[in-house]
C-alpha cells in the first residue's frame, strides 16, 4: 500500500491541490497529514484525496471548531486529535505535530513509522528499525521547496516528492 504523508499546508491551497493529485496519480491510498493545515476553506481540496486520511492537530489550526465541523461530516478525513496511533498493513504508525513527542514514540521501540511535522523540514531517518519522518512542508514558504512523502509499506521505500 502506499501512503501520502503531509504536513505544513498553512493554507497554501494550490500546493495542496497539486500534492493531492499526485498522491491520487501514484495511487495512494491512505493520507497522513501531520497538522498545520490551519482553515476550513482547504477541506474540499484535501477530500478530492481517493482514500482516507489520518488528521492530527498542529500548533497553528486557526479555526479548530469549524475544521471539526467540517471534518465531522467529511466522507474520508478523520481527526484524530493530537495522536494518530495505529496499525496499516502490518506497520505500526505514530503521527504526531511535534518532533520532540514523536523522537519519545521512536525510543519507545513500539513503532514501524513515526511521523511528525512542524519544522517544515524534511526529515528520513532510521533509529533502531524505526523510519522516522518528516516530510517537509506542503506550503514551501519557510524553506522554499514544498514536499510531501510517498511511503510504501510492502517495500518499506520512501519517495520525497517536490511539487
Amino acid at each position: 500500500m502506499k501512503i501520502a504523508i503531509m504536513a505544513d499546508s498553512h493554507d497554501v491551497w494550490d500546493n495542496l491541490e497539486k500534492a493531492v493529485a499526485r498522491a491520487n496519480k501514484e495511487k495512494c491510498e491512505l493520507l497522513l497529514f501531520a497538522g498545520d493545515f490551519i482553515a476550513p476553506p482547504g477541506i474540499p481540496i484535501l477530500e478530492k484525496f481517493n482514500g482516507k486520511i489520518k488528521f492530527v492537530w498542529g500548533n497553528n489550526e486557526g479555526e479548530k471548531v469549524g475544521l471539526t465541523r467540517k471534518f465531522d461530516t467529511s466522507k474520508n478525513i478523520e481527526l484524530c486529535g493530537d495522536v494518530f496511533e495505529g496499525e496499516i498493513d502490518r506497520i505500526k504508525i505514530f503521527m504526531n505535530h511535534y518532533p520532540r513527542t514523536v523522537e519519545l514514540a521512536v525510543k519507545s521501540g513500539e513503532f514501524d513509522l513515526c511521523v511528525y511535522g512542524h519544522t517544515h523540514e524534511y526529515e528520513e531517518r532510521m533509529i533502531g528499525k524505526t523510519l522516522l519522518i518528516n516530510p517537509g512542508e506542503i506550503q514551501g514558504y519557510t524553506t522554499g521547496i514544498a514536499s510531501f512523502i510517498i511511503f510504501d509499506t510492502k517495500t518499506k521505500s520512501v519517495e520525497k516528492i517536490v511539487i
